[in-house]
Protein backbone atom coordinates (compact mmCIF):
# COMPACT_ATOMS: atom_id res chain seq x y z
CA UNK A 1 0.00 0.00 0.00
CA UNK A 2 1.15 3.52 -0.88
CA UNK A 3 0.36 6.98 0.68
CA UNK A 4 1.13 9.63 -1.79
CA UNK A 5 2.37 12.61 -0.42
CA UNK A 6 3.13 14.76 -2.67
CA UNK A 7 0.52 14.05 -6.01
CA UNK A 8 -2.83 14.52 -6.20
CA UNK A 9 -5.85 11.86 -6.72
CA UNK A 10 -5.99 12.22 -10.31
CA UNK A 11 -2.11 12.41 -11.04
CA UNK A 12 -2.37 9.05 -9.41
CA UNK A 13 -5.41 7.77 -11.63
CA UNK A 14 -3.09 8.67 -14.27
CA UNK A 15 0.11 6.85 -13.38
CA UNK A 16 -1.87 3.37 -12.43
CA UNK A 17 -3.05 3.51 -16.09
CA UNK A 18 -0.10 3.68 -17.98
CA UNK A 19 1.39 1.04 -15.14
CA UNK A 20 -1.33 -1.43 -16.01
CA UNK A 21 -0.88 -0.82 -19.57
CA UNK A 22 2.57 -1.74 -19.73
CA UNK A 23 2.36 -4.75 -17.32
CA UNK A 24 0.51 -5.90 -20.55
CA UNK A 25 3.77 -6.17 -22.44
CA UNK A 26 6.78 -5.62 -19.49
CA UNK A 27 6.21 -8.36 -16.75
CA UNK A 28 7.80 -6.76 -14.27
CA UNK A 29 5.82 -3.52 -14.46
CA UNK A 30 3.99 -4.35 -11.38
CA UNK A 31 -0.01 -3.90 -12.20
CA UNK A 32 -1.24 -2.07 -9.57
CA UNK A 33 -5.13 -3.74 -7.83
CA UNK A 34 -8.44 -2.16 -9.13
CA UNK A 35 -11.19 -1.05 -6.83
CA UNK A 36 -14.81 -1.63 -7.91
CA UNK A 37 -15.30 1.78 -9.24
CA UNK A 38 -12.72 1.00 -12.16
CA UNK A 39 -10.05 3.03 -10.39
CA UNK A 40 -6.75 1.99 -8.64
CA UNK A 41 -6.32 5.24 -6.47
CA UNK A 42 -8.68 6.16 -3.72
CA UNK A 43 -8.60 9.11 -1.03
CA UNK A 44 -7.65 8.27 2.38
CA UNK A 45 -7.07 10.56 5.27
CA UNK A 46 -6.63 13.43 2.33
CA UNK A 47 -4.19 11.71 0.60
CA UNK A 48 -4.27 9.42 -2.54
CA UNK A 49 -3.65 5.68 -1.96
CA UNK A 50 -2.98 3.14 -4.14
CA UNK A 51 -2.15 -0.84 -3.54
CA UNK A 52 0.03 -3.23 -5.13
CA UNK A 53 0.77 -6.76 -5.05
CA UNK A 54 3.65 -7.48 -2.94
CA UNK A 55 6.81 -8.40 -5.02
CA UNK A 56 9.51 -10.56 -3.15
CA UNK A 57 12.64 -9.21 -3.92
CA UNK A 58 15.74 -6.55 -2.84
CA UNK A 59 16.81 -3.07 -4.31
CA UNK A 60 18.82 -3.63 -7.46
CA UNK A 61 22.75 -3.09 -6.62
CA UNK A 62 24.55 -0.98 -9.20
CA UNK A 63 27.71 -1.67 -8.25
CA UNK A 64 26.87 -4.60 -9.51
CA UNK A 65 28.07 -4.60 -13.40
CA UNK A 66 25.30 -7.46 -14.86
CA UNK A 67 22.31 -6.11 -12.39
CA UNK A 68 23.62 -2.53 -13.79
CA UNK A 69 23.54 -3.60 -17.71
CA UNK A 70 20.00 -5.53 -16.71
CA UNK A 71 18.57 -2.28 -15.53
CA UNK A 72 19.25 -0.47 -18.68
CA UNK A 73 18.12 -2.92 -21.27
CA UNK A 74 15.17 -3.31 -18.67
CA UNK A 75 14.61 0.50 -19.30
CA UNK A 76 15.26 0.29 -23.27
CA UNK A 77 12.59 -2.53 -23.44
CA UNK A 78 10.35 -0.22 -21.41
CA UNK A 79 10.99 2.64 -23.47
CA UNK A 80 10.05 0.68 -26.68
CA UNK A 81 6.92 -0.46 -25.18
CA UNK A 82 5.81 2.86 -23.95
CA UNK A 83 5.81 3.80 -27.51
CA UNK A 84 4.31 1.07 -28.96
CA UNK A 85 1.20 0.95 -26.28
CA UNK A 86 -2.04 1.99 -27.89
CA UNK A 87 -4.47 1.98 -24.99
CA UNK A 88 -2.81 5.09 -23.32
CA UNK A 89 -2.74 7.80 -26.06
CA UNK A 90 -1.07 10.91 -25.84
CA UNK A 91 -0.57 13.04 -22.61
CA UNK A 92 0.98 16.93 -22.24
CA UNK A 93 4.59 17.76 -21.09
CA UNK A 94 4.06 19.75 -17.83
CA UNK A 95 5.25 23.32 -17.09
CA UNK A 96 7.22 23.45 -14.48
CA UNK A 97 7.95 26.83 -12.47
CA UNK A 98 11.91 26.80 -11.81
CA UNK A 99 12.28 30.33 -10.26
CA UNK A 100 13.32 28.75 -7.04
CA UNK A 101 16.03 26.43 -8.49
CA UNK A 102 17.33 29.07 -10.89
CA UNK A 103 17.45 31.16 -7.66
CA UNK A 104 19.12 28.55 -6.07
CA UNK A 105 21.59 27.58 -8.21
CA UNK A 106 21.67 30.65 -11.18
CA UNK A 107 23.56 28.81 -14.51
CA UNK A 108 22.60 31.44 -17.45
CA UNK A 109 24.66 29.29 -19.66
CA UNK A 110 22.17 26.09 -18.82
CA UNK A 111 19.18 28.34 -18.96
CA UNK A 112 20.08 29.35 -22.41
CA UNK A 113 20.71 25.94 -23.38
CA UNK A 114 17.14 25.00 -22.18
CA UNK A 115 15.66 27.80 -23.99
CA UNK A 116 17.35 26.49 -27.32
CA UNK A 117 16.32 22.64 -26.89
CA UNK A 118 12.99 22.93 -25.89
CA UNK A 119 12.32 25.53 -28.71
CA UNK A 120 14.12 23.13 -31.53
CA UNK A 121 15.85 19.79 -30.18
CA UNK A 122 12.99 18.47 -28.02
CA UNK A 123 10.52 18.31 -30.89
CA UNK A 124 12.64 16.01 -32.73
CA UNK A 125 13.09 13.51 -29.68
CA UNK A 126 10.77 10.64 -28.80
CA UNK A 127 8.13 11.03 -26.35
CA UNK A 128 6.13 8.88 -24.28
CA UNK A 129 4.79 7.72 -21.13
CA UNK A 130 7.93 7.77 -18.36
CA UNK A 131 8.11 6.24 -14.78
CA UNK A 132 11.05 8.60 -14.24
CA UNK A 133 11.62 7.71 -10.98
CA UNK A 134 14.12 4.51 -12.74
CA UNK A 135 16.46 4.15 -9.95
CA UNK A 136 18.05 1.35 -8.04
CA UNK A 137 15.58 1.87 -5.00
CA UNK A 138 12.67 1.08 -7.25
CA UNK A 139 13.96 -1.86 -9.01
CA UNK A 140 13.35 -5.21 -7.11
CA UNK A 141 15.66 -8.38 -7.62
CA UNK A 142 15.74 -11.48 -6.71
CA UNK A 143 18.54 -14.14 -7.65
CA UNK A 144 20.08 -11.40 -9.70
CA UNK A 145 17.30 -10.97 -12.05
CA UNK A 146 15.07 -8.38 -12.27
CA UNK A 147 11.07 -9.08 -10.75
CA UNK A 148 9.69 -6.10 -10.34
CA UNK A 149 9.80 -2.07 -10.84
CA UNK A 150 7.42 -0.18 -8.04
CA UNK A 151 6.55 3.55 -7.17
CA UNK A 152 4.74 4.55 -10.43
CA UNK A 153 3.83 8.05 -8.38
CA UNK A 154 5.79 10.58 -10.77
CA UNK A 155 4.98 8.36 -14.16
CA UNK A 156 5.19 11.62 -16.57
CA UNK A 157 4.45 12.15 -20.54
CA UNK A 158 7.52 13.93 -22.36
CA UNK A 159 11.18 13.20 -24.06
CA UNK A 160 12.55 10.03 -23.16
CA UNK A 161 15.54 11.34 -23.26
CA UNK A 162 14.73 13.23 -20.28
CA UNK A 163 13.85 9.84 -18.19
CA UNK A 164 17.29 7.97 -20.08
CA UNK A 165 19.34 11.29 -18.51
CA UNK A 166 18.07 10.77 -14.87
CA UNK A 167 18.98 6.84 -15.10
CA UNK A 168 22.22 7.20 -16.71
CA UNK A 169 23.34 9.78 -13.70
CA UNK A 170 21.31 6.94 -11.05
CA UNK A 171 23.13 4.46 -12.70
CA UNK A 172 26.59 6.11 -12.84
CA UNK A 173 26.88 8.47 -10.08
CA UNK A 174 29.56 8.02 -7.32
CA UNK A 175 28.93 6.68 -3.58
CA UNK A 176 29.11 9.97 -2.29
CA UNK A 177 26.47 11.04 -5.04
CA UNK A 178 28.32 14.62 -5.80
CA UNK A 179 29.47 13.56 -9.67
CA UNK A 180 29.39 11.18 -12.71
CA UNK A 181 32.01 8.01 -12.92
CA UNK A 182 32.59 7.76 -16.58
CA UNK A 183 33.06 3.89 -17.06
CA UNK A 184 29.38 2.91 -15.03
CA UNK A 185 27.71 5.86 -17.33
CA UNK A 186 28.84 4.49 -20.19
CA UNK A 187 28.20 0.87 -19.43
CA UNK A 188 24.95 1.68 -18.81
CA UNK A 189 24.24 3.74 -22.53
CA UNK A 190 26.09 0.84 -23.92
CA UNK A 191 23.30 -1.77 -22.42
CA UNK A 192 20.58 0.74 -23.09
CA UNK A 193 20.93 0.72 -26.89
CA UNK A 194 22.26 -2.80 -27.36
CA UNK A 195 18.44 -4.14 -25.78
CA UNK A 196 16.64 -1.83 -28.81
CA UNK A 197 16.39 1.45 -26.61
CA UNK A 198 14.87 4.28 -29.26
CA UNK A 199 16.56 7.21 -27.55
CA UNK A 200 19.77 8.19 -29.25
CA UNK A 201 22.24 8.86 -26.84
CA UNK A 202 23.55 12.60 -28.16
CA UNK A 203 25.42 15.61 -25.45
CA UNK A 204 21.76 16.67 -24.43
CA UNK A 205 22.04 14.16 -21.94
CA UNK A 206 24.30 15.99 -19.34
CA UNK A 207 22.69 19.42 -19.46
CA UNK A 208 19.11 17.43 -19.37
CA UNK A 209 20.80 15.47 -15.77
CA UNK A 210 22.01 18.95 -14.40
CA UNK A 211 18.52 20.47 -14.76
CA UNK A 212 16.88 17.63 -13.15
CA UNK A 213 19.51 18.21 -10.17
CA UNK A 214 18.57 21.98 -10.05
CA UNK A 215 14.76 21.03 -10.09
CA UNK A 216 15.62 18.41 -7.10
CA UNK A 217 17.73 20.38 -5.21
CA UNK A 218 15.00 23.28 -5.26
CA UNK A 219 12.34 20.72 -5.23
CA UNK A 220 13.87 19.19 -1.46
CA UNK A 221 14.84 22.37 -0.22
CA UNK A 222 11.00 23.71 -0.62
CA UNK A 223 9.80 20.52 1.63
CA UNK A 224 12.73 20.91 4.41
CA UNK A 225 11.56 24.86 4.39
CA UNK A 226 7.79 23.53 5.26
CA UNK A 227 9.01 21.25 7.88
CA UNK A 228 8.96 17.87 6.09
CA UNK A 229 11.51 15.38 6.98
CA UNK A 230 14.07 14.93 4.05
CA UNK A 231 16.97 13.26 5.54
CA UNK A 232 16.81 10.46 2.80
CA UNK A 233 18.09 13.28 0.43
CA UNK A 234 21.87 14.83 0.25
CA UNK A 235 20.76 18.25 -0.75
CA UNK A 236 24.07 19.17 -0.72
CA UNK A 237 25.20 16.39 -2.63
CA UNK A 238 22.58 17.51 -5.33
CA UNK A 239 24.23 20.79 -5.77
CA UNK A 240 27.80 19.37 -5.75
CA UNK A 241 26.95 17.37 -8.42
CA UNK A 242 25.17 20.18 -10.58
CA UNK A 243 28.06 22.23 -10.54
CA UNK A 244 30.95 19.01 -11.21
CA UNK A 245 28.82 18.39 -13.92
CA UNK A 246 29.27 21.27 -16.18
CA UNK A 247 33.12 20.30 -16.70
CA UNK A 248 31.54 16.50 -17.75
CA UNK A 249 31.76 14.82 -21.33
CA UNK A 250 30.59 11.96 -22.12
CA UNK A 251 32.82 9.74 -24.72
CA UNK A 252 29.70 9.56 -27.22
Amino acid sequence: MRVSQYYQLKDLQRSCKVANELSHMIPEAIQPLVGSDGESAFLWGGHPVTVWPFVDGAPLNRQDLEQLRQAARFLGRLHKAALACPGLGDGQSPVRDDFDAVRLLPDGELDEWLRSWHDSDAAREQVGWMHRDFFPGNILCRQGMIVGLVDWDEVEWGPLITELAISVWEFGKSPTGDTLLLDPAMEFLTAYRQAGGPVQPSDSLIPLIRARLRHGVAFWSRLQADGHEVDHIDIQALASAFASLRRVRLPL
